[in-house]
């Protein structure tokens, strides 16, 4: 079972894994089960997790790891990749072990060089007479002048608060200071501290002053997209996974989270997605625990060839040689590599199930304009106190 409701996840299933895991596994009848995503997703393993009948391989995730590790329903990986070799394949092989030393999880390695960014259309911003910004006061005045132009300045995905919980609490907070980001991520402040208020009051402003699309707190991943793609908004918020697909728009460029303060520079400072949990996992309860660690293998290296193909910048090697990269790409690439400060995503890396659902329900009020940073800040330095993650 793996995640079927984002586009590139779909395009491996069906282009790369279907059609190719009958030639792999020519023993092996497999069953494919859609998991949606988000919280459908989410649901779906906590089900499976209260019976124990779990799939044989699953794609895992930090928002319900724990509860699936605390009922040791989840298998580490360790010794068999290790002793079958595959682990060798990772150019980056630390990347894989979770906080306490183990491999629960098999990927890509895709996600280390996925990053939220704002991508925009060029010839919107000239039709607006606006530039690029260069800090969070810019970009309020350059979506001010977009929509004073009759163009929607900005969209990302809304709904459910998966926006506010992903990139944009991170973002908002570290384009003031990173090291209070990177503080909070590694459980050592709290939403006390000044510089993450100050992050949570920047995502209250940029609803108030129309910086979104209306009735961004409903958009989905899908119809944002949509939006963007056809030139309905001016700007996309959102991961560099996209980045492939957006390159072959004329006109589509990017640039990072513009600064909020001196403590940041855009060039600088970078959040990673990548969490060593995310990938696929195998349940520690299944009969054929070999054959099952085969097939995870597998999968992992049909997303490894996806990506591959579509220009994107992996960790497990394919041993295929490397193809050309877009311009785009490169561009992203040269900016990245160059960010002396990668800080890991804070919704993989350090709240539990309970609070990332919280943080959903609260960021998606949030970008409605009508609730006050206060409370938001109230209800999750509370979620925060009774979160679980690191205990």
């Amino acid at each position: 079972m793996t995640i079927t409701t984002d586009e590139n996840r779909n395009n491996i299933m069906e282009q790369f894994i279907k059609p190719n895991i009958a030639k792999e596994f020519p023993n092996l009848e497999v069953e494919f089960e859609p998991g949606g995503g988000g919280e459908d997703m989410a649901n779906k393993m906590k089900t499976y997790n209260a019976s124990g009948d779990m799939p044989d391989i699953f794609w895992n995730d930090a928002g319900f790891f724990t509860s699936l590790n605390q009922a040791g329903n989840i298998m580490d990986l360790t010794s068999y990749i290790t002793e079958d070799g595959f682990l060798n394949k990772y150019k980056v092989p630390e990347a894989l072990k979770h906080f306490d030393g183990k491999i629960y999880s098999l990927s890509s390695g895709a996600d280390t060089y996925f990053t939220p960014v704002i991508f925009y259309h060029k010839d919107l911003f000239e039709q607006a007479g606006v530039q690029v910004p260069q800090t969070f006061d810019e970009l309020i005045e350059v979506s001010k002048k977009l929509k004073d132009s009759g163009i929607v300045p900005a969209v990302t995905q809304g709904k459910d608060g998966w926006g506010p919980k992903l990139f944009m609490l991170q973002q908002m907070v570290q384009i003031g200071d990173p090291e209070a980001m990177m503080k909070l991520v590694n459980n050592e402040t709290d939403f006390n501290d000044p510089s993450v208020i100050a992050g949570v009051e920047r995502i209250e402003r940029l609803a108030k002053e129309g910086v979104f699309a209306d009735g961004i707190a409903n958009i989905d991943y899908g119809p944002a997209m949509e939006m963007f793609s056809s030139k309905q908004s001016a700007m996309l918020w959102m991961f560099t996974w996209e980045l492939p697909n957006l390159a072959k728009i004329d006109g589509v460029d990017f640039f990072p989270f513009p600064s909020a303060s001196d403590k940041y520079d855009p060039g600088k400072v970078a959040q990673f997605w990548g969490s060593p949990l995310n990938g696929y996992a195998v349940s520690a309860k299944t009969a054929h625990p070999d054959e099952a660690v085969k097939v995870a293998e597998f999968l992992a290296m049909q997303d490894a060839l996806y990506f591959e193909s579509v220009g994107s910048a992996i960790a497990l090697e394919t041993g295929n040689t490397a193809s050309n990269l877009s311009p785009l790409m490169e561009k992203f690439l040269t900016w990245y590599n160059a960010a002396e400060v990668k800080i890991p995503s804070f919704a993989l890396n350090s709240i539990d199930a309970r609070m990332s659902a919280e943080l959903s329900t609260q960021g998606a009020r949030l970008l409605t304009g009508e609730y006050p940073a206060a409370e938001f800040l109230k209800v999750i330095n509370q979620e925060w106190k009774e979160n679980t993650w690191f205990d």
